[in-house]
């Protein structure tokens, strides 16, 4: 009864408690627009629309430019008086690559699909824009209530919108013409917020950081999140070339993990914050615990995934793209490693000043990792595409597990200093 009751007094377990209600939500309305876009679209469309916001979100990455890797930690550890000139250095430098990919983006989103340029560009732009979107500080700042009515229900509301709008108009520009709306309209209340906050400190044109220094600071967060992003938004391209006529089944295997992945968010924001905030010994402790953290949830999630995913699947695609019992364990599987490599890394690796290894690890899932599912979803379908994230899930989580128990042994012998 005394750890139970420990347990639900952890400050840990209170901040994951207040950033899951927008991840909850957002969830909840994810899973629930699955039937009704393919209702109203086809399954054929909805995996169009999967391929336009996967090719988008890869763009979005190279936005954040590595903030939303590194931001969360390096924002916890920013005197508060600092924060406000910290957010709008970031602001700015990632309005700069927006301006430049948006157009881009929408020429391969295009060229990818064979929709329309406008259609492309509206799937680009809503996509993109969290890239330019302050999650990542609120979550470092430790912000649940911002990020939740500022960066997360515009999101859900645009969805909620478009979905009734769809069902109208059955057409994807419609649902995509809606959420385009609300996304901008949540990252523009999203910088005013920040920008308005005089609590964390001034800001001033002077004290501007020169975008080159603030691109040469980041590449560490930026390769991580890039290579990253290559591996989780690529795969379904790569099943469009390789083998088409699994596009269905895929699309919904990749919604699966992926929310998956999201439910695992609230915890890891948590974390980010949780870790840095502590000082010298104690920061290294709560980096070592944060592998034993990532196990628990991998397994209990897994475990949800291999028993769940057939039914579910089956229900929200209308019974058109069923999962097969075996891809669902093999999925299962693949998620208890993932949440160790990402609860190790982005939490643990980044206090501990890893975000070299991070980095090395991301850039080296998505150059083996890609071919490796290219060859196994060509060859064995969807039994060889989810063995494919399986080996590269439990490699990732195993190097980045040494490098946080090696780092911490690193910082034990030098007294508890992590930098």
């Amino acid at each position: 009864m005394t750890f139970v009751r420990d347990l639900l007094r952890h400050e840990l377990l209170r901040r994951s408690v207040l950033f899951a209600a927008p991840i909850l939500l957002s969830t909840v309305v994810g899973v629930f627009s699955i039937p009704v876009l393919v209702s109203a679209l086809g399954a054929g469309q909805w995996g169009v629309l999967v391929v336009l916001q996967s090719a988008a979100q890869l763009f979005a990455i190279l936005v954040a430019f590595g903030w939303g890797a590194t931001g969360p930690s390096m924002t916890a550890a920013t005197p508060r008086t600092d924060r406000r000139q910290f957010y709008l250095d970031s602001l700015i430098a990632r309005l700069v690559i927006f301006a430049i990919a948006l157009p881009i983006a929408s020429v391969a989103g295009a060229v990818l699909t064979g929709q329309p340029l406008w259609v492309a560009f509206l799937s680009a732009l809503t996509y993109m824009l969290p890239g330019v979107g302050a999650a990542w500080f609120f979550i470092g700042s430790n912000r649940p209530v911002a990020l939740f009515l500022l960066d997360a229900l515009p999101l859900i509301v645009g969805q909620v919108v478009g979905l009734l709008a769809v069902s109208i108009l059955p057409a994807l520009a419609t649902y995509l013409a809606v959420m385009a709306a609300f996304s901008t309209a949540g990252a523009v209340a999203s910088a005013i917020f920040v920008l308005t906050r005089r609590a964390d400190g001034e800001v001033s044109w002077r004290r501007r950081s020169s975008l080159r220094r603030l691109y040469s600071a980041q590449l560490g967060g930026t390769a991580t999140m890039v290579s990253g992003s290559l591996y989780s938004t690529l795969p379904p391209s790569i099943v469009q070339v390789v083998a088409p006529t699994m596009l269905p089944v895929y699309a919904i295997t990749d919604r699966l993990f992926k929310y998956a992945v999201i439910a695992l968010g609230p915890i890891l924001q948590a974390v980010q914050s949780w870790v840095p905030e502590a000082q010298g010994a104690h920061t290294t402790d709560r980096a070592r615990r944060t592998l034993q953290l990532g196990a628990i949830i991998g397994v209990v999630g897994g475990a949800a995934i291999a028993l769940l995913g057939p039914f579910a699947s089956a229900i929200l695609t209308l019974g058109q793209a069923p999962l097969p019992w075996v891809a669902a364990l093999i999925l299962g599987a693949a998620f208890a490693f993932e949440s160790v490599a990402q609860v190790t890394g982005l939490a643990g690796l980044v206090a501990l000043g890893g975000v070299r290894q991070l980095a090395w690890s991301s850039i080296a899932s998505a150059v083996v990792g890609l071919p490796l599912f290219a060859v196994g979803a060509g060859a064995f379908g969807i039994h060889g595409a989810t063995t494919a994230l399986l080996v590269v899930a439990a490699s990732t989580a195993v190097y980045r597990a040494m490098w946080l128990l090696r780092l911490a042994r690193a910082a034990d012998a030098v007294g508890g200093s992590v930098r």
